[in-house]
Order: structure tokens, then C-alpha cells, then sequence
């Protein structure tokens, strides 16, 4: 990707995942990300086509034992995951709706303690469009 033209790419995440990062997060054109996308799709693990069915299952799994989880420590209102709008197959966690904001101090412990429940997702884009 920063041979690509996207020079701020960041390296995968610890489980090895590819961070969700905007065009504008990586200093870019939405053309120019998707230009270094569509170079780089084949050195993907699944050549670009995105997580198993398998995977996408746990996914929905790990989120919902997630929310029961911030539901028990004290954030009553935490929804469900629901459909990312890109990628129905997805998980997300529409906070906005709820008035939820994951990056508020009162947040922060419960999300620690919950954080293992994800098995990998990044809790830094808990809600966030790219989830």
C-alpha cells in the first residue's frame, strides 16, 4: 500500500488484521486508496475476498458476547451488533443512535474489561463506520 501511493498505511494489527483506516486518516484520495487497494487485493491471506463465512460467524459471535458483556459492566444501553451498511455481512456497533461515545472516560473501563471478548477486532473502531 505505501508503494502505492499511500504512504501512511499502517502496519496490520497484532491478530493480523488490516486496519480500517479512511482516506482522509491516511492523508489521501479516496481514488488514490482505492487505486492501492486494487493493486495490493492479491497479497491478501483470502486474495481479497474478504473473511470466510466461518470467520464472519465468530465475528457476529465475539460482538454479541461483546455488548452482553459492556451490558454487565454497567453500560446498560449497549446495543446489539447490526449490519454494517458497506458490508451487511459484517458486525457493527451503531452507538451514534444510542448516544454511546466509546472514546468517553466512562467508557474506558468497561471496554477494557470486555475487550477480550473481540478476539482480535480492534476496539479502537467500536462503532465507528468502519468496524
Amino acid at each position: 500500500m505505501r508503494s502505492h501511493g499511500v504512504p501512511s498505511f499502517p502496519d496490520p494489527a497484532g491478530a493480523g488484521g488490516i486496519p480500517k483506516e479512511t482516506p482522509q486518516q491516511l492523508g489521501v484520495t479516496s481514488s488514490q486508496l482505492q487505486s492501492a487497494q486494487s493493486a495490493c487485493m492479491h497479497l491478501l491471506p483470502t486474495a481479497g475476498s474478504g473473511p470466510t463465512s466461518a470467520e464472519l460467524q465468530q465475528s457476529w459471535r465475539d460482538m454479541g458476547n461483546f455488548a452482553r458483556c459492556m451490558r454487565s459492566h454497567g453500560v446498560a444501553n449497549w446495543p446489539d451488533p447490526t449490519r454494517y451498511p458497506q458490508h451487511p455481512e459484517r458486525p457493527t456497533f451503531d452507538l451514534q443512535s444510542v448516544g454511546i461515545d466509546p472514546n468517553s472516560p466512562q467508557m474506558s473501563t468497561p471496554i477494557h474489561e470486555c475487550v477480550p471478548q473481540l478476539h482480535g477486532i480492534n476496539p479502537q473502531h467500536l462503532g465507528e463506520s468502519g468496524s
